[in-house]
């Protein structure tokens, strides 16, 4: 393989926008995975309004639908039970959010990153960072058939997830405190769907995501304290998950005629902070980048959104060799993010204290502008047109 411009580490939805902004613009990029395309991935599989809106402008549409040649449901809010209580809300000004299969979502943006001009090479797995002093300046990776690769560029994107291999050899994450797991399921048979994502949180941080997908399906999502999740060593997975979701009385009903297709996925814990660090030649995207429990359901619009951001400072680095536009990425990159983030953290909390969390509620859900401006944070709903990522001019 040939030196490139930018190598891209992982082809998730932060990878494979980097990837198509910046081949768009004249680079020379590798996008490296260690999978074979389409798969499956651990997943709440929704997409808020922030992230649709962010898939059109990637993609250059106005109406991001014209696009889309896929099964998918709208989604136009969101509901959150808790016992007796009850809140929902919908997106403003007629925002919508899809829901959809992993795959197939994963597998559209990496086309719009090869029609750029990106270069794709599934099933290479890279193994590490190549060091130049202080300074990144390429990957040690193995290909599909086993053979060792050193691959060189001026600046190396991690954006390979939550066990992020360019961080962890980079030596910036770590385990944090929260140790919550998640298990993903397709279910065929799911009664009472509706245009909303759904949340039934119960003791202990139990938290059951709900989401139609298309085609009459629908994700379900059971996350739990680890020390709960341990159980599964002597069960089946599935039995063990739709017994806990049958937990909840409003879901025991609905899924008496539910199937699982295919395989129960596992994924946790839900807590890996990146260290605030500055690396020449590196730069960490989406979940590499500080991973915390997606109660919100926000994390496809961050890896999407923090891709944009990124794609103008790695531009302007080629361009003049300098490192500063990275190092102010960080700057931009954690401020945008800095409300969210804390709201997080906040409703996470919140959900472990059963009586304060039903309270805030009932709460938000009498007063309209709490519950509307609730749906827009949480929905990353677009205030304005983002601008365009500028063209990189030729040598």
């Amino acid at each position: 393989m040939n030196n490139y411009d930018v190598i891209v580490v992982g082809a998730g939805p932060s990878g494979s926008t980097l990837a198509k902004l910046l081949a768009g613009s004249g680079v020379r990029v590798l996008m490296l995975d260690a999978e074979s395309f389409p798969r499956r991935k651990p997943c709440g599989e929704s997409l808020n309004p922030g992230a649709v809106a962010a898939l059109g402008r990637v993609a250059g549409y106005t109406n991001v639908e014209q696009a889309f040649d896929f099964p998918y449901s709208h989604l136009n809010g969101w509901r959150v039970v808790s016992g007796k209580t009850t809140l929902e809300a919908a997106y403003p000004k007629g925002d919508f959010g899809i829901g959809c299969r992993r795959e197939v979502i994963d597998q559209w943006m990496v086309q719009q990153a090869t029609r750029a001009g990106a270069i794709f090479e599934q099933r290479t797995r890279v193994e590490r960072l190549i060091w130049e002093g202080d300074r990144v300046t390429g990957v040690v990776a193995r290909s599909p058939e086993g053979r060792p690769l050193t691959i060189r560029a001026a600046i190396v994107a991690g954006s390979d997830g939550l066990r992020s291999v360019v961080a962890r050899s980079a030596k910036v994450n770590r385990y944090g405190p929260l140790r919550k797991a998640a298990f993903t399921m397709r279910l065929n048979g799911m009664q009472g769907l509706s245009g909303k994502v759904e949340l039934f949180t119960g003791p202990h941080g139990k938290v059951i995501g709900l989401a139609p997908i298309g085609g009459g399906q629908a994700n379900m999502t059971v996350a739990l304290d680890s020390n709960q999740s341990s159980a599964l060593a002597g069960r089946e997975r599935s039995a063990y998950v739709l017994q806990e979701a049958r937990a909840i009385p409003e879901l025991f009903d609905r899924l008496i005629e539910a199937e699982i297709e295919g395989e129960v996925l596992a994924c946790g814990p839900f807590d890996r902070p990146v260290l605030p660090h500055f690396i020449e030649g590196m730069v960490l995207l989406g979940d590499a980048a500080g991973y915390y429990d997606p109660l919100t359901g926000q994390g496809i619009y961050r890896a999407l959104r923090s891709s944009e951001i990124a794609a103008p400072a790695l531009l302007q680095s080629l361009q003049s060799g300098r490192s500063e536009p990275i190092r102010q990425f960080v700057v931009d990159r954690n401020q945008e993010f800095a409300f969210g983030t804390k709201l997080q953290h906040f409703i996470e909390r919140l959900n472990r204290q059963p009586l304060i969390w039903r309270s805030a509620l009932r709460l938000v859900g009498a007063v309209p502008l709490l519950r509307n401006k609730l749906a827009e944070v949480i929905g990353d709903c677009p205030k304005e047109a983002q601008p365009c990522i500028p063209v990189m001019k030729s040598p």
